[in-house]
């Protein structure tokens, strides 16, 4: 009998957080988190909040409760914080 020992790094890969349905990084159009305004798609964060993420880089701009923006590595990144209402795709602008 043979034993695999994955390592830490790709068991949380294999444990990331898209596409789980709920958290928020989901963009399907027939889900009630996504809203469109102009161009701009915005994915709303639901509960339960994802609590692993790949390391996937797609940069996400974050619309924070407070009332500001983030700059997040990605929508499950952002979705993780609970600071965060909403992303859409693409970096912040830098003013």
């Amino acid at each position: 009998m043979t034993r695999v020992v994955l390592p830490l790094f790709l068991m949380s890969a294999l444990v990331s957080c898209a596409p789980i349905s709920g958290t928020g990084v989901s963009k399907n159009n027939d889900s009630k988190n996504v809203s469109e305004v102009g161009d701009l798609v915005s994915t709303q964060c639901r509960d339960p909040r994802p609590m692993v993420c790949t390391m996937e880089y797609r940069p996400v701009c974050a619309t924070l409760v407070s009332g500001g923006t983030a700059t997040y590595p990605s929508g499950c990144n952002a979705c993780a914080d609970i600071v965060v209402d909403s992303w859409t795709d693409g970096p912040c602008e830098e003013m």
